[in-house]
């Protein structure tokens, strides 16, 4: 069935106990779906980690880097899939905490590179270990072939290679 010919009460919700919601096309719509599911799955996830709050983000940037030390701004951009102008303000608050440093490379003196910290290696260990925990949380029910196809389906949508 296309958005179109959704009927207007497809899926009908009744949490609140006041009857059903009708909900028109929402439910068809993957936008709708991708926007709940990223609600649901980094609802709680801002993380206390040795005295600083650090965001979803943050632990991309800081994988990003401990697997590909001496990354540039615009190369760790294009990998997050922000402007370069967007990241500059996360690294900068990620350097005043010790968990990321820049260092003038060596190859092109009107470049940075970006590298993790030794704490930095800490504290993304940390949030590793409750991204799985969530990871897991968020997939319960899902098989591993469900979990693999729909990383699959999502990294097609958005049109990364690899």
């Amino acid at each position: 069935m296309s958005a179109s010919q959704a009927p207007h009460d497809a899926d009908a919700l009744d949490s609140d106990g006041k009857g059903a919601m009708r909900m028109g096309v929402l439910p068809t719509l993957v936008g709708r779906q991708l926007r709940i599911a990223y609600l649901r799955t980094f609802k709680d996830f801002s993380m206390e980690v040795e005295g600083t709050s650090l965001s979803p983000g943050s632990f991309e940037i800081l994988e990003l880097l401990s697997c590909n030390p001496g990354l540039s701004h615009s190369r760790l951009a294009s990998a997050i899939g922000l402007e370069k102008s967007s990241l500059v303000p996360a690294i900068v608050r990620l350097e005043e905490m010790a968990l990321v440093k820049r260092k003038q490379s060596a190859t092109d003196k009107r470049s940075n590179e970006l590298r993790i910290t030794p704490k930095g290696e800490r504290v993304l260990a940390q949030l590793r270990s409750y991204v799985v925990q969530r990871e897991t949380e968020i997939t319960a029910g899902m098989t591993r072939a469900e979990v693999d196809t729909l990383n699959r389906l999502l990294t097609r949508m958005a049109g990364i290679n690899g």
